[in-house]
């Protein structure tokens, strides 16, 4: 007997443009068994099932959400530093189940953590495997900055080749599931400048090459020009922010972006709404200098339309955690990707789904067919034609249990 039983108007699997009408998916474990259309259903094949749902009219069920870029530990609030450096172990780990809870309750059923320190990630990481606390899968990463670098409050810091070596050995010894390196300065930590690099190429081939040799995929924050350059030219898995920033702001380069294309780099550029929330509150003003992040982002967004058109790999994380980023905030944010960069649905929510789980290597996430993981989202309305869709869940199911 079968455990659970979906049957749905419309299905999207996570890769095909065209729909699954009238559609069912049986789920037995953790695990997807089958799907297909209801009319191939024998009322046998139903009564198989422990529990039958039926989904409403105008509903759309598809891959759970994969979030390729959160901080669990981090507060999402104005004072994100503070607290990170401030609070008790304990508390932020009451924060990190508080995110989780707001992710899954949002369609997120995995989250490629990139920023917490092991000590708190990977345990909350087996206690979802386990059942004993109920959230997205977890993805935890081995983070790596300098000394006194951007993050070194949720990082290893290494400053030579050979300490970089031992701390991604050291990482990979305590079961970290990637390593995240942070190869510029960043917005987050006072003193710290996002458009100077970090680490030198070199210093970055010794962490990617370590990371290769224990069979893990790496990541690279980048928002420096030279830093995306030397994050390329690594061969890291995924760019992140991929923002080209020098001191004339957001730029281009033609010839990154054929490396980024011929090398099949991921770029996760973490699109969020952040400060301009602020924007819909009576009263508010902005300073001068959240008019300039204002400025910057609207250039970002144009970033990334082009990095879509050019056909580089995007894979969609909003940096959840990070001032004025909520764990609830990622459905949104696919919005603002969709609306914001021009492009197309389908693709963003395979940015979010099956691309995503390719770039992390787990080709049992972000696709419904028989032998998947059975990570699940329904949605009120039909989100390749509405993109807002996305924003109104029906109904989670995360490792075959119905949220």
């Amino acid at each position: 007997m079968s455990d659970l039983l979906i049957k749905s108007p419309r299905i999207f699997d996570g890769r095909d443009e065209r729909l699954h009408e009238d559609a069912f998916v049986s789920i037995e474990g953790e695990r997807i068994v089958a799907l297909g259309r209801q009319s191939e259903l024998g009322q046998e094949q139903v009564q198989a099932h422990r529990e039958v749902i039926e989904l409403g009219p105008d509903t759309t069920l598809m891959p759970g959400l994969i979030n390729m870029h959160t901080h669990m530990s981090f507060s999402g609030d104005a004072r994100v530093y503070e607290n990170a450096v401030e609070d008790s172990v304990a508390l932020k780990m009451i924060r990190i189940v508080q995110n989780l809870q707001a992710a899954l309750a949002s369609g997120v059923t995995t989250i490629r953590d990139c920023g917490t320190l092991p000590e708190l990630a990977l345990p909350t990481r087996e206690a979802v495997a386990q059942g004993v606390l109920i959230g997205p899968r977890v993805v935890v990463s081995g983070a790596i900055t300098t000394t006194g670098g951007h993050c070194w409050f949720c990082a290893t810091e290494a400053d030579s080749e050979d300490e970089i070596r031992k701390a991604v050995r050291a990482h990979v010894k305590q079961g970290v599931d990637f390593i995240k390196l942070f190869a510029t300065g960043g917005n987050t930590t006072p003193g710290s400048n996002a458009l100077v690099a970090q680490y030198t190429l070199e210093q970055m081939c010794a962490a990617t090459e370590e990371a290769r040799k224990a069979g893990r995929r790496s990541a690279a924050h980048a928002h420096a020009l030279d830093g995306c350059r030397n994050s390329i030219a690594a061969r890291v898995t995924t760019v992140e922010h991929c923002s080209f920033q020098s001191e004339a702001g957001i730029g281009w380069d033609e010839d990154l972006v054929d490396e980024l294309v011929r090398h099949q780099i991921h770029v996760c550029p973490t699109v969020f709404r952040g400060m301009s929330k602020l924007l819909d509150e009576p009263g508010f003003e902005p300073t001068p200098k959240q008019r300039r992040a204002l400025d910057v982002r609207k250039q970002r967004l144009d970033l990334v339309r082009h990095l879509y058109e050019k056909g580089v790999k995007l894979v969609s994380g909003n940096d959840a955690g990070v001032a004025y980023c909520s764990f609830s905030d990622f459905p949104s944010d696919l919005v603002l990707t969709a609306r914001g960069c021009s492009i197309p649905a389908v693709d963003v929510l395979r940015s979010a789904t099956s691309v995503a789980a390719e770039a992390l290597g787990r080709t049992e996430l972000g696709t419904l067919a028989a032998g998947q993981a059975a990570d699940l989202l329904a949605v009120s309305g039909d989100p390749l034609q509405d993109i807002e869709a996305v924003t109104r869940p029906r109904l989670v199911v995360a490792a075959g249990r119905v949220i």
